[in-house]
């Protein structure tokens, strides 16, 4: 039985990665990202407006070559984050038109919740990194304005 190959395109390292989607970030929200603020780690990133528990991320997961793309509710209060969880259920209609249709509205932990698309990223590139800046923008463009009429940095 032949081996399964492998992919075979040249992979960025994650960090390199990560710089190309922030710049991407910052051609799309402008130099000051609309107001947030953000922080990378080590297969991630995060943009944030004030509380970091709300958060968006882009995260790499390499071993299972996925890339993933949400907003997350981390908060050490777990009713707050399942609150945040239901008022956006509520308002699912308006956020499938504005974020699209391929996002997942789910419990993540015992105490965190999160909107949330994963798509196969076998090889991190450059292609990738503009296509995760574009999927990012647009979620952060939908969602900020829905964040801050039902007040969910609180």
């Amino acid at each position: 039985m032949a081996k399964p190959r492998r992919n075979t395109t040249p992979s960025l390292r994650i960090r390199d990665f990560l710089g190309l989607v922030h710049e991407g970030m910052t051609a799309h929200l402008g130099a000051d990202l609309g107001g947030l603020e953000w922080r990378q780690r080590f297969g991630y990133l995060q943009y944030f407006r004030g509380n970091p528990s709300v958060h968006y991320e882009i995260w790499v997961q390499r071993k299972t070559e996925r890339l993933e793309i949400g907003l997350h509710f981390e908060g050490a209060d777990r009713d707050r984050n399942y609150e945040a969880a239901a008022l956006l259920a509520d308002r699912a209609p308006e956020i499938v038109a504005k974020a699209g249709r391929e996002y997942e509205l789910e419990e993540w932990t015992a105490v965190w919740t999160r909107l949330h698309r994963a798509f196969p990223a076998p090889a991190l590139t450059p292609e990738l990194a503009a296509e995760a800046a574009d999927r990012a923008a647009a979620l952060i463009t939908a969602m900020e304005p829905i964040i801050d009429e039902l007040g969910l940095r609180r």
